[in-house]
Order: C-alpha cells, then sequence, then structure tokens
C-alpha cells in the first residue's frame, strides 16, 4: 500500500511536520537530508535594533535576553511561531519569502537601522548587500552550517523498495539536492511512480536532472499548509 509520505526537514520543523502529514491521513516517514551544526553567535560591539531570521534555524544561537527584546523580523509564520517559543516578545512574520522580509523591513524599520542577519553559512550574502543597498547597518553572522545526509535512512529506503512510498516532502533546495544525491541507482528508478511535493518552484528546479518522478507538484505558496494542500490525502492520489 502507498500510504507513506518521506519528510526529507531536518529537526526541529521535522517533528511538527510529521505530525501533520499523519493528521492528513499518511504515514510519514522521516528522513531528514541535512545535518544542523551549530557555531555560536559572537556580536562584539554591535548592538541591534532588530533582529532578522531567515530560518528558525538560527534560533539556537540567539538565547541572550538582551536580543530576545528586540523586534524580531522572520521569514514566515512558522518561524515567528518558534522565535516567540525561544523568547522573543516582539515577533513580526513576513509572508513566507525572503524578498516579502526585505520589502517588510524597508517598511517598518527607519533608515540607519541597525540589524542583527542571523543565517546559515553561505546564506544571507544577497539580503545584507540589498538591506545596506536601503540604507540599513547590518550585521551577517552565520550561526550554524549545514550538512548534507550522505545515505538514507535504511528504514526509508526499505518503504521505496518496497513501493510503499507515495511522496517525497522538500522544504528547501538543500535537502532536495542531498536527497537525490544519496539515491543509488535502483531506488532511484522506482521514484517513476512516487511524486515529489516542493515548497517553491525554486526546490523543484533542484530535482530536475536527477530520478524521474510521477509528478512534481509546487505549492501555492512557501508554507507548510499550501504544501499539505498539494500532498491532498490518501483517497485523493
Amino acid at each position: 500500500m502507498r500510504d507513506g509520505v518521506i519528510i526529507t526537514r531536518p529537526p526541529p520543523g521535522l517533528a511538527p511536520t510529521m505530525a501533520a502529514v499523519a493528521g492528513a491521513g499518511w504515514r510519514p516517514i522521516a528522513a531528514p537530508m541535512l545535518h544542523v551544526v551549530p557555531l555560536g553567535l559572537t556580536l562584539g560591539a554591535f548592538r541591534p535594533d532588530a533582529v532578522v531570521l531567515t530560518s528558525g534555524q538560527a534560533l539556537a544561537a540567539l538565547d541572550d535576553p538582551r536580543l530576545h527584546a528586540c523586534p524580531c523580523y522572520v521569514v514566515g509564520q512558522a518561524t515567528a511561531r518558534r522565535a516567540r517559543a525561544a523568547g522573543f516578545s516582539h515577533v513580526i512574520p513576513a509572508s513566507g519569502t525572503a524578498a516579502e522580509l526585505v520589502a517588510l523591513l524597508r517598511a517598518s524599520c527607519r533608515a540607519g537601522s541597525r540589524l542583527l542577519l542571523a543565517v546559515g553559512r553561505g546564506y544571507g550574502g544577497d539580503m545584507a548587500n540589498e538591506l545596506r543597498g536601503a540604507g540599513f547597518r547590518v550585521a551577517r553572522r552565520c550561526v550554524y552550517a549545514i550538512e548534507p545526509v550522505r545515505v538514507l535512512p535504511d528504514a526509508t529506503e526499505a518503504d521505496l523498495r518496497a513501493e510503499q512510498v507515495a511522496a517525497v516532502m522538500f522544504y528547501s533546495t538543500r535537502t532536495a539536492e542531498a536527497f537525490v544525491a544519496a539515491l543509488d541507482p535502483v531506488v532511484a528508478g522506482m521514484l517513476a511512480r512516487v511524486d515529489a511535493i516542493a515548497m517553491s518552484g525554486t526546490v523543484a528546479a533542484a530535482l530536475t536532472g536527477g530520478p524521474h518522478w510521477r509528478a512534481v507538484r509546487v505549492a501555492t505558496h512557501p508554507d507548510q499548509d499550501a504544501m499539505l494542500d498539494s500532498l491532498g490525502r490518501p483517497d485523493s492520489n
């Protein structure tokens, strides 16, 4: 029976997505394809007027109560919930994309504001430059690193080989790239009867040139509700 849905995102987002997929009637299969390595935060003399987050993965490094008193601008509602749980008292979410986050900052913050942009290594350079060009003082700090997982979990590969998987959910380009790189040729060939559910067109593009899927479905908006809508329910597939 094809009732399994592979979820490739890493913790802490993995657990709530597993629960949501189970609530939609599917059997969730955990296969986090990224390993997150904390790097810590050094600010020196920089004292931000606001904190800017493109991912909740940065929150582990932001455990200073002085930062929690700053307005915290985040990319979307899921990161907003995690920021509030981490101790931030004034959290302002954008609508789900980096471009919308930049637009929110330009509309909400005065020129010359000092922004702490806490990101993963290799991320946020273009955003920092755009914000500086808009007149903000930006301290970009890489507070975590992401390493791809090189092989699929044994149980995940077993479900694929047993033809029990209906779909694979991809929340980022890096999870998509890591998943494709971890496939052996036999397992890759089995994806012709499996759907890929991508959070955005950019994520879907990372799947091109890889295995042949039954279909690649792109969420109408980059959030979990839209991902679940794209997945549907077992009786509709």
